[in-house]
């Protein structure tokens, strides 16, 4: 769609999901303006670093269920060891270990995520 219809295509959307390069470290900012945004809205971030992009920022504030890009990255890396090795890794293991690297406390992984033993 073209960048004027965005409007009329958020009033009556359920979700965002956010792949472009804004938010990252090297392009700042929203990928559109924040006042589009409005609670009912869940918004699914791509960019992974910063974790806490804007639009993370700007979403959660406004009361939208949010995710941010940290699955994407470790998902990413799943399947790369996968590609690399030949080996299944363990997504649960590397959920809780990015979660430990990146957030006080840890974070809530993605339903259905197990954790591994060892």
């Amino acid at each position: 769609a073209a960048p004027d219809a965005l409007p009329a295509l958020l009033a009556d959307a359920d979700g965002i999901v956010h792949a472009t390069p804004t938010g990252m470290a090297a392009h700042p900012g929203l990928p559109f303006p924040a006042a589009l945004l409005h609670p009912a809205l869940w918004v699914a971030e791509v960019v992974y670093r910063p974790l806490e992009t804007e639009l993370v920022r700007t979403a959660r504030a406004l009361g939208c269920a949010v995710l941010d890009g940290g699955g994407m990255a470790v998902f990413q890396a799943v399947d790369a060891f996968r590609l690399f090795t030949g080996r299944e890794p363990d997504a649960g293991r590397m959920l809780d270990h990015f979660a430990a690297l990146t957030l006080p406390g840890g974070a809530l992984r993605p339903s259905g995520a197990t954790s591994g033993t060892g």
